[in-house]
């Protein structure tokens, strides 16, 4: 006996045969809908990734530009004349035009272009100091505050008054010798009923002050070096390139040395800065002296104005932003939806017609 095992296909494969088409046609397509079904939630997800990403880089493309061009300072006269004219004019001073020397000045050698550090007997130290103080009277705290500092030697350096009436504030900058500094700050407290606010603070400048005098001495010398080489050169050309760098290290040396006059005298001179007001008002006279009604009325309608303002900024934003986000969106869900219908109505004809 022979036995014969027929193969069934199963209930999701298709069939074969001639007369099976139909059959294998309905499997494919029941395949792929069941393919996109599974997967329909992450083509959903990466569709929102891309929108999102796509407005990321329409803001970072409409925005300014990340870094911008930094421009290159200008090429200033740095202190190195020596060495140029060392290599125009040689070690001693003299220039060869054709072979023939020009000067024959020796230029010291003792020129030193590198940080000098001075000897500073004292520490020069900037004190600064600025202070509020609350005062019956106005003028006669400022009377009285102007005779301290005089009897031990500062001066006013600036003042400002505005304000009137009970509103008067008074700002006085006093130039203090700074050997005095605690003593001023002890008798300016007295000048007042109250202390509202006080602030101090020091910048040690010894080293400035030392590179300052550094630099002068190493112009002084360069000066020292092209003045004796103009006083032997004798071609004119000679002589005005001579004098044109001449004035350039003249005027650094005064520009430097008005650094240092400034620095020094603000390290001798403290400087403090006072400020007088007048008591503060209590809250009942201040509401019963300043309310007033065409006030009242000025802010209620500046406050009008501010809401109206609002309104419209937000406005203009869901118009400008909002709007053109929200009909993207939505065109995205519908077509999104139009796809989930079809392939709910294909899936129906399926099951249908199985």
């Amino acid at each position: 006996m022979t036995t014969e095992f027929t193969h069934q296909p199963d209930a999701d494969e298709p069939a074969t045969g001639t007369g099976d088409a139909d059959a294998a046609t309905q499997w494919t397509r029941r395949s792929m809908r069941s393919a996109i079904g599974r997967h329909g939630r992450i083509a959903h997800a990466f569709a929102l990734v891309a929108v999102a990403a796509f407005i990321g880089a329409a803001y970072v493309v409409g925005g300014p530009p990340i870094f911008a061009a930094v421009p290159s300072a200008g090429a200033a006269f740095d202190g190195s004349t020596t060495g140029r004219f060392s290599a125009e004019y040689g070690q001693n001073g003299s220039k060869t035009s054709g072979g023939a020397p020009v000067a024959e000045a020796a230029v010291p050698q003792a020129i030193d272009q590198k940080p000098w550090s001075a000897n500073v007997n004292e520490t020069k130290i900037i004190k600064t100091g600025t202070m509020t103080l609350e005062v019956a009277e106005i003028d006669t705290a400022l009377s009285q505050a102007k005779s301290v500092i005089a009897g031990m030697g500062g001066r006013v350096d600036s003042s400002n008054r505005y304000g009137t009436g009970p509103d008067m504030v008074a700002t006085v900058t006093f130039r203090v010798p700074a050997d005095k500094w605690d003593q001023a700050l002890s008798e300016i407290h007295k000048v007042g009923s109250k202390i509202i606010s006080e602030q101090t603070g020091t910048a040690d400048v010894t080293g400035q002050v030392a590179d300052l005098a550094a630099q002068i001495k190493n112009l002084q010398t360069t000066e020292t070096a092209l003045q004796s080489i103009m006083a032997r050169a004798s071609a004119i050309p000679d002589v005005v390139a001579v004098q044109n760098q001449l004035t350039t290290v003249q005027g650094q040396i005064e520009q430097l040395q008005a650094q240092s006059k400034t620095v020094n005298d603000q390290a001798d001179m403290s400087t403090l800065a006072v400020t007088f007001q007048l008591p503060t008002k209590t809250v009942i006279t201040a509401a019963t002296q300043d309310w007033t009604l065409s006030s009242q009325v000025d802010q209620a309608g500046a406050a009008l104005v501010r809401i109206g303002q609002g309104l419209a900024t937000i406005g203009v934003w869901i118009l400008v932003v909002v709007l053109p986000l929200a009909l993207v969106l939505g065109l995205l869900l519908g077509l999104a939806a139009i796809f989930r219908r079809i392939r709910n109505r294909g899936r129906s004809r399926t099951e249908v017609a199985a």
